[in-house]
């Protein structure tokens, strides 16, 4: 038997202990995340691709499900703006593996295709979140992401191998601390 049930308007309802456990993991894979940014992502260059493509997908998608779900319309705004940033941001990143000297230093490097296990496991809790709870859970998944996503660009910056991928680093970071920034603004109503 479920905790949360589905209401005649498609829109999900309770919660109750699974919404709790889902907040609970969102934070635990945020700390894991942070840490991974911080370490092998600001240092390998195939790390880092990897862990700015997951990102962009995640940020992609998940914007997708708050533009339809998301009852503010500051953060319906939010959303759809992340799923056009993220979009730009992932086509840079396509664009910067295909120049001569990335593909020359790295030249099997490909970006993932396809979220990775906890960030499928963050868009399932923001899915299954009730309505009444979908704009605090997006936000606060939002803050966590960002805050990952801006360590790994800085520590990228900071220590990465490839010149090509520092330069998407550093288009990419001003972008997302921006979205951090308008976090901090936006409230659930």
């Amino acid at each position: 038997m479920s905790d949360q049930t589905e209401s005649s308007d498609g829109q999900h309802d309770g919660g109750g202990l699974k919404d709790t456990m889902n907040k609970a993991s969102d934070m635990v894979g945020g700390m894991v995340g942070m840490a991974s940014a911080a370490t092998a992502g600001a240092h390998n260059s195939a790390a880092f691709v990897a862990n700015a493509a997951v990102g962009d997908l995640y940020e992609i998608q998940a914007g997708r499900l708050a533009a339809q779900r998301a009852e503010s319309e500051a953060v319906r705004h939010f959303a759809v703006m992340m799923v056009e940033h993220h979009t730009t941001s992932m086509h840079q990143m396509q664009s910067a593996l295909l120049t001569r000297e990335v593909r020359d230093a790295l030249p099997n490097l490909q970006p993932v295709a396809e979220l990775d296990h906890r960030r499928q496991g963050m868009l399932k809790h923001l899915d299954e979140a009730p309505a009444d709870g979908f704009d605090q859970r997006y936000l606060e998944q939002q803050r966590m992401a960002h805050q990952e996503t801006a360590t790994l660009l800085r520590g990228y910056l900071d220590h990465g191998e490839n010149p090509q991928l520092r330069s998407v680093a550093l288009g990419a970071l001003p972008m997302v601390e921006r979205h951090a920034k308008m976090l901090g603004r936006i409230g659930a109503h």
